[in-house]
């Protein structure tokens, strides 16, 4: 098989935890189909994400830059000089790049025109240039009502409010939340299989010439739900209890008590609401699974199944109770850590098939490693290191000594009055043994936590005497990384013009 030849399938998935994987050790999560791939390639037990919510970091992903390189600190924040992106790149050296799906781009409204909408209100529904869009699909799209349609489903069910509600019987819920009953459509008929669908027809129609396809499923992002079996797949009463402790419920934190409202008397109150969540996400993930092994099941079919390298990846986790938090905010592992499994086709990723790797790796290098697949240069843009080697030499192969994490929460604040939106940041340094939190905001003290005694992240020990060398040596350390990051632009004049 010859390196230039072959096929990329990068699927990127919304809000998927890392450990529920059968792979990666999770007892309750039914996942076959990665599984199988897990065992054909490596898998990765410490990939971390560089922002949330979305938009930050699938910028960082399709950049391969940094979020404080990007601009992109939140959802709807424009991204500038979108053409610098790994599609763009692709495309410059022969490789048509294809999408299906989303990836959160908000268009500067400095290249509008006079009296677009988006000039005044801002809109990250958008697809980065470069991409050849072969459906455009986040939770819903009207292609998939009318496929749907054409299904035999009533015209009056084919919308955001019929399919996003379970069938929950005589409209009353009784002690349960909704998520406890299917979805609307079948599992045949879920978005998830529209996506794979359209997934399949390109892999069927493109099977004569190299391709590269992105691939992203919103799931299992909310809103919970499941379709028929999956739905009732774990019960709850099974589902391990989040990753807390009760002090945390009083919302003492000098940060969280200003930036969230207090999730443990009012989300997840009662203990069965977080079971049942849980387990309709665990529910989700398997639906997830059984629409991936189409896909893989139609590369063995076609014959190109010994040449695409496949990555799965996600753009970052879920809190789903730990730390009495839910959604994907701020700067515990249950937010910061992603599911990441590299598949290499090539005899030479043979002595790695079937592994498990511990070295930090973030996804910021997964446009360089898209690149090397493709037998492309990588920008001089990107900010993220190629991971290959770990897959053709991992006997002793070192990768990165931490990873970095940034977080923007003035939108999240409950009281703006007198705050500087532009110091409401956060920044992670993380390594295997160290966690350091830096704030903007000067009231806020720094944060430091043991990962090999307090893996939980419940103890800071920034106020520590006997950590203050460690708590210099991660401020220093994420310094020197923000000087050689942030300021991208006019470091790329400076080479150009030196």
């Amino acid at each position: 098989m010859s390196e230039n030849k072959l096929n990329v399938l990068w699927i990127c998935v919304d809000e998927f935890r890392p450990e529920c994987m059968g792979a990666a050790g999770h007892e309750l999560v039914q996942t076959p189909a990665l599984d199988a791939l897990a065992a054909e390639g490596v898998l990765f037990k410490n990939a971390f994400c560089q922002g949330s919510p979305c938009a930050p970091s699938r910028m960082s992903i399709h950049t391969g830059r940094y979020v404080c390189s990007t601009g992109v600190v939140d959802n709807l924040t424009p991204l500038r000089d979108a053409e610098n992106n790994l599609a763009m790149h692709l495309r410059s050296q022969g490789v048509q790049p294809a999408l299906i799906g989303y990836n959160d781009y908000a268009r500067d409204p400095a290249i509008l025109p006079e009296g677009h909408p988006h000039k005044t209100s801002l809109n990250f529904e958008n697809v980065l240039p470069g991409y050849d869009v072969i459906l455009k699909h986040e939770y819903d799209s009207p292609e998939w009502y009318a496929w749907l349609k054409s299904k035999g489903y009533p015209e009056e069910l084919c919308n955001w409010e019929s399919m996003y509600s379970t069938q929950v019987p005589e409209g009353d819920a009784g002690d349960h939340l909704p998520c406890v009953y299917p979805a609307r459509y079948s599992v045949e008929h879920s978005e998830m299989a529209f996506v794979t669908e359209k997934s399949l027809e390109f892999i069927q129609e493109t099977r004569e010439e190299p391709w590269f396809l992105s691939v992203n499923y919103i799931k299992p992002h909310g809103p919970y739900i499941c379709a028929d079996p999956f739905h009732a797949l774990v019960d709850p009463a099974d589902v391990p209890a989040p990753l807390r402790r009760e002090e945390e419920s009083l919302n003492r934190h000098p940060y969280m008590s200003r930036c969230r409202a207090d999730w443990a008397q009012t989300e997840f109150l009662k203990e069965q609401d977080w079971r049942e969540i849980r387990a309709c996400y665990y529910g989700m993930i398997s639906e997830l699974d059984f629409n991936l092994a189409r896909l893989f099941t139609t590369l063995k079919e076609t014959g190109q199944w010994e040449n695409t390298a496949i990555i799965f990846s996600g753009d970052h986790g879920s809190y789903l109770g730990d730390h009495y938090l839910a959604g994907k905010p701020h700067y515990f592992d249950a937010a910061m850590r992603v599911p990441l499994i590299i598949r290499d086709p090539s005899a030479q990723a043979d002595c790695s098939r079937g592994t498990q790797n511990e070295a930090l790796v973030e996804n910021v290098d997964l446009a360089p490693l898209i690149c090397n697949f493709l037998n492309a240069t990588p920008s001089p843009e990107f900010q993220g290191k190629d991971p290959r080697h770990l897959l053709l030499s991992p006997q002793g192969a070192t990768h990165k000594d931490e990873i970095f994490y940034e977080f923007y929460y003035y939108n999240l604040l409950q009281d703006t009055k007198g705050v500087d939106p532009d110091a409401c940041r956060l920044w992670v340094l993380r390594d295997h043994n160290w966690k350091y939190v830096h704030f903007g905001e000067e009231s806020l003290a720094p944060q430091l936590f043991d990962l090999q005694n307090d893996p939980g992240e419940f103890t800071n020990l920034a106020q520590s005497p006997a950590h203050s060398a460690v708590l210099t040596d991660c401020c220093q350390r994420m310094l020197r990384w923000r000087m050689r990051n942030e300021e991208y632009t006019l470091e790329r004049w400076a080479r150009t013009y030196r």
